[in-house]
């Protein structure tokens, strides 16, 4: 079961380690970036987040640190942590905006078994016992 968890984790984080590397490999080398087909208001909202300047680095380089983390046992549920905001928002995008509810969904529950199955190293945020200052 470790084994298969392990795996699990390490596709997940491979994953996302490469579409952070690979936005900043877009940007500072001037590599082939996908484009994507979307939903009109999708396209919208996604061009006025990379006009900005400041979300795209956010979510690459949530991506990048989120993906690098889970790669190791020790810093998994780090790793699950920082990607958790950024998993929730692909979920709520593909699901209202984009009409691909399959893709978000599926990030959402891969994330949340693998939030389940290292579940232990999160009770200490819920179970606090000190003194009140």
């Amino acid at each position: 079961m470790n084994k298969i968890v392990a795996v699990a984790r390490w596709l997940f984080g491979l994953f996302y380690a490469y579409v952070g590397a690979s936005w900043f490999s877009y940007k500072l080398f001037g590599t082939s970036w996908p484009d994507h087909k979307e939903a009109p208001a999708a396209k919208v909202l996604t061009t006025a987040l990379s006009d900005s300047g400041i979300v795209d680095p956010l979510i690459a380089s949530a991506c990048l640190a989120g993906g690098v983390l889970l790669l190791f046992r020790r810093t998994a549920p780090l790793g699950i942590a920082v990607l958790a905001p950024l998993v929730t928002g692909i979920f709520i995008f593909h699901l209202f905006l984009n009409q691909q509810w399959p893709w978000g969904t599926f990030h959402f529950c891969y994330l949340a078994v693998l939030a389940w199955l290292h579940r232990a190293a999160f009770r200490p945020l819920w179970n606090y016992e000190g003194s009140a200052a």
